[in-house]
């Protein structure tokens, strides 16, 4: 398996991919743009392995582009399965999968599973690959509403085996879950969406997620500011 980052940007889109080509597929997030970046990777569709979406949270540039890709995946005549796993509460993920099925209900090829998770719940994928959700912390915000109230928000462990092998935060602001989430992990992806290093009750800094990277093997910071 492998992994990478095919966009992130704070407020725009964020994607993570993990990948096996023979035996499954698990996308980290989906904002916009989600279609175009998995052509980019030269990736043959319709898929002939399962797909799984992991979603950390509700907001539009981590979750903006699962309608389209479900669209997409239909038009293209998908016949694998899709599974798509997100925090539950989240009524912007369960609003776009049920506008999906009540849309497209009876000309989906493809079988479609969703599933509300909470903290510590765990998701086999394979015989030797599990995914642990973590519960994070985020708030929204907008320039005319300011800080708004908190929001379900999921952070991703993948486990091959034993082994920690990769965590994504998604969004969140520092909370007593992430130490342990991050630590000893192979590869973490990190948000650092701050760049002054002060306290925020939904993102983390740049400094701050640095710091906690050591606690990894190795880190990348992601839905950074462009």
């Amino acid at each position: 398996m492998d992994h990478k980052v095919l966009y992130s940007s704070a407020g725009i889109a964020t994607q993570i991919l993990v990948q096996d080509r023979k035996k499954m597929m698990i996308l980290l997030d989906v904002g916009d743009g989600i279609i175009r970046d998995l052509l980019k990777e030269e990736i043959s569709f319709p898929l002939s392995i399962p797909l799984h979406i992991f979603l950390t949270h509700g907001h539009y540039d981590h979750c903006g582009g699962l309608f389209s890709l479900l669209g997409f995946l239909r038009m293209v005549g998908q016949s694998s399965p899709v599974e798509i796993y997100y925090p539950k509460g989240s009524k912007e993920i369960e609003g776009l999968i049920n506008l999906f099925i009540s849309s497209y209900q009876d000309t989906t090829p493809f079988k479609l599973k969703s599933c509300d998770l909470q903290h510590k719940d765990k998701i086999n994928i394979s015989n030797d690959i599990r995914v642990v959700a973590y519960q994070m912390k985020h708030m929204g915000s907008t320039l005319s509403h300011g800080i708004l109230s908190e929001i379900p928000a999921l952070g991703f462990a993948i486990f091959k085996n034993e082994e920690k092998w990769l965590v994504f935060t998604g969004d969140t602001g520092m909370n007593d879950n992430l130490p342990n989430f991050l630590r000893n992990a192979t590869h973490a992806y990190i948000e650092a969406t701050n760049l002054a290093d002060h306290y925020s009750p939904y993102h983390l800094s740049i400094k701050k997620a640095q710091e906690l990277g050591k606690l990894a093997k190795d880190f990348t910071l992601v839905h950074t500011r462009r």
